[in-house]
């Protein structure tokens, strides 16, 4: 097996783990705040089998998974039943959870690198080359790379696809949390419409979407990747 497909299938776990960290978040959330319906059907849990979904987890992932160095999907839906949540507005702090948990997912990431970069030379010199190895341009043989290496890389791409996950699900599509926020907020009217062009939404989403993401995504990684460069 080639590295090039180690390293996909590496970052592929990391995202299947992170989506059902995003998830069991969600669903957490909606469990303490009144709405049982998730914790029922067994959502609050990191098992991805509870979470997957077909398309989002793995038909579009494994689409982009051998073109792309950043990847992204999403599991099924997060069931929520309005009526039992103590106030209405408490389901938008259901869909910031899940972006939360993931931001806090990457930053426990970049703690525990932290940490291994002062206390291990070869954690350190792993560092210098794993944002490389990440976005699949290895500069060294895998043979001679140190032996924390794929601890590492593990703990960047946690860093890594959590932060563009948060960032992709804050688009304003009617699936992700970002959209299901911004319609909680329109006006009767305008959220009608919302749902009526949501299909060309999506659509145009595919052409104009990840300069979006990206407008989110790079300067986040970037002052996680300065912090860890200067702690």
């Amino acid at each position: 097996m080639s590295l090039e497909i180690v390293l996909a299938l590496f970052e592929y776990l990391v995202m299947v783990l992170s989506i059902s960290i995003h998830d069991a978040a969600e669903a957490f959330t909606a469990n303490r705040l009144g709405d049982p319906t998730a914790r029922m059907l067994g959502r609050i849990t990191l098992n991805p089998l509870r979470h997957y979904d077909l398309w989002g987890t793995v038909l579009w992932p494994l689409l982009f998974l051998f073109r792309s160095p950043l990847v992204i999907g999403w599991g099924k839906d997060v069931p929520v039943t309005d009526r039992n949540l103590r106030r209405p507005d408490q389901v938008n702090l259901i869909h910031l959870s899940g972006p939360a948990a993931q931001m806090l997912t990457a930053t426990v990431c970049l703690i525990i690198l932290v940490v291994l970069k002062h206390l291990s030379p070869a954690a350190a010199g792993s560092l210098a080359i794993v944002p490389l190895y990440a976005l699949r341009a290895p500069v060294i043989p895998p043979s001679n790379l140190p032996p924390f290496f794929p601890i590492i890389l593990l703990l960047y791409l946690g860093i890594l696809v959590n932060i563009l996950l948060f960032a992709f699900n804050l688009m304003p599509l009617p699936t992700l949390d970002g959209g299901k926020i911004l319609r909680y907020y329109l006006p009767y009217n305008a959220a009608r419409l919302y749902d009526q062009y949501s299909f060309y939404i999506t659509i145009g989403f595919l052409f104009l979407g990840f300069r979006l993401i990206y407008l989110i995504f790079t300067p986040i990684l970037s002052l996680y990747q300065g912090l860890l460069a200067s702690l």
